[in-house]
């Protein structure tokens, strides 16, 4: 009995689904790991209206907020990006191409971790064109 409610602790749990503006059939789920710690990761993946993973699930940051709806998210779109705001509305979190895979945190290309921000940071420069108030969260 002890261990179930030990391990139970530790469980992931889904906060919530957003629809991505401007991009039919596609969505981002968002999850909290419930853990004993002072802060606690999210987690973000893409998916399609059936529910298969257009971007596997991954860790987006850490928080000491215990989050219980996605108010402050927005998934949004420009052609094949899809970009993640939490909170300021200019404030990037995760950027994906739909088209290249490229993105960050995540993408689909096997890279290393700087080549992934310097994607991240390549593709919130395509977003600033059309929009010169959004910033990479990650280069704050």
């Amino acid at each position: 009995m002890t261990l179930i409610l030990f391990t139970s602790c530790f469980q992931e749990r889904k906060i919530g689904q957003l629809k991505v503006s401007g991009i039919e059939n596609t969505f981002v789920n968002i999850y909290q790991k419930d853990e004993f710690d002072f802060v606690t990761p999210l987690y973000y993946e893409i998916v399609d209206s059936d529910k298969n993973q257009i971007l596997e699930k991954y860790r987006l940051i850490g928080t000491n907020d215990h989050i219980t709806d996605l108010e402050n998210f927005k998934a949004k779109s420009y052609d094949s990006i899809v970009y993640l705001i939490w909170g300021n509305e200019s404030d990037i979190y995760a950027v994906y191409d739909l088209k290249s895979g490229k993105g960050y945190p995540k993408s689909k290309l096997n890279e290393n971790w700087k080549s992934e921000l310097e994607n991240g940071t390549e593709l919130v420069n395509e977003l600033k064109e059309i929009n010169p108030n959004l910033s990479a969260n990650w280069n704050k």
